[in-house]
């Protein structure tokens, strides 16, 4: 996890930073709003931009987020932990009778990269902050609008996984596809049809706070010579274009890879790929999100 540097050069590339955007010509007004944003109950400062709920990031420190810059002040990290969590502090409480459409903040460009879950994220300055838009929250639970009591908020959402077992297969043949199928039976638990999974290092699925579902597993390289097929085609779709590690091209993994969540056919729209150690670990999001453990009756996962 990244960490706040209070290091010098870290102060004059955030003073840079503030000073570039507000010698630059304001993009637009962020306007006041009688709305309540709220994070887990607790009421947040927010504002109106573009006709959007906006807060301010660094406000987030004081709600259970991690809120920290890269070393070189060029990035802001926004992250959230359901097991490490930092304390609530905010003792923010929205004031009565608050107005409508009034000047809040000049908005300026932002020239500092906020990242969010690993995502990056529309950012903008303003009073010397950085002014991110509500629903940025996602990936770590569900943002709410309630247009009748005019609220909008955010609900942390736990993050789940499911393991397969990878131990005790037969690694002795060569696999040219793979498939995996969860069935929940009547006890609750997964009955798990699979074939050719025995070279796929902790193949797991990944869903709650996040926007999708996630299916990711780790490559050995000396395993290369059995799953010479499969390895070229993983390859292929992440180096098609420009030797890309990571892409949301995915034709080509939608082409040999066929996924239902649920009976519902979804489609892959994210695929990546990081390498250490020897071995590669390959991440699929899957376009739909499965909130709890409990809603995954049945997923199968064809590739080929």
């Amino acid at each position: 996890m990244k960490k706040l540097l209070f290091a010098p050069v870290l102060l004059l590339s955030l003073i840079f930073s503030s000073f570039t955007a507000y010698g630059a010509t304001p993009i637009a007004n962020a306007v006041t709003t009688d709305i309540v944003a709220s994070i887990n109950g607790a009421p947040i400062p927010c504002c109106n931009f573009f006709g959007q709920v906006a807060i301010f990031a660094e406000d987030l420190a004081d709600y259970g987020f991690d809120v920290s810059y890269s070393h070189d002040g060029k990035e802001l990290y926004i992250t959230y932990s359901d097991t490490f969590s930092k304390p609530v502090t905010a003792t923010y409480t929205p004031p009565e009778n608050r107005p409508i459409g009034r000047l809040a903040y000049k908005v300026y460009p932002n020239n500092v990269t906020v990242t969010v879950d690993g995502n990056k994220m529309s950012s903008f300055r303003a009073d010397g902050k950085t002014l991110i838009y509500f629903k940025t929250l996602e990936p770590y639970g569900d943002v709410v609008w309630n247009a009748e009591n005019r609220t909008a908020s955010f609900t942390s959402v736990a993050l789940w996984k499911y393991t397969l077992p990878d131990n005790g297969k037969d690694i002795s043949a060569s696999i040219s596809d793979f498939s995996l199928t969860l069935t929940k039976n009547a006890s609750g638990n997964f009955d798990v049809s699979e074939k050719n999974m025995q070279y796929l290092t902790a193949p797991t699925l990944i869903g709650g706070r996040t926007p999708y579902t996630a299916f990711q597993f780790s490559l050995y390289m000396d395993v290369g010579e059995q799953t010479g097929e499969v390895s070229t085609l993983l390859y292929k779709m992440l180096n098609a274009d420009l030797d890309k590690w990571i892409t949301n091209d995915t034709a080509l993994a939608n082409e040999h890879m066929k996924v239902t969540i649920n009976g519902e056919s979804v489609p892959v729209t994210w695929v990546s790929r990081s390498a250490g150690n020897g071995h590669s670990d390959y991440r699929f999001i899957l376009g739909k999100k499965v909130k709890t453990l409990d809603e995954l009756q049945s997923i199968s996962i064809t590739f080929q």
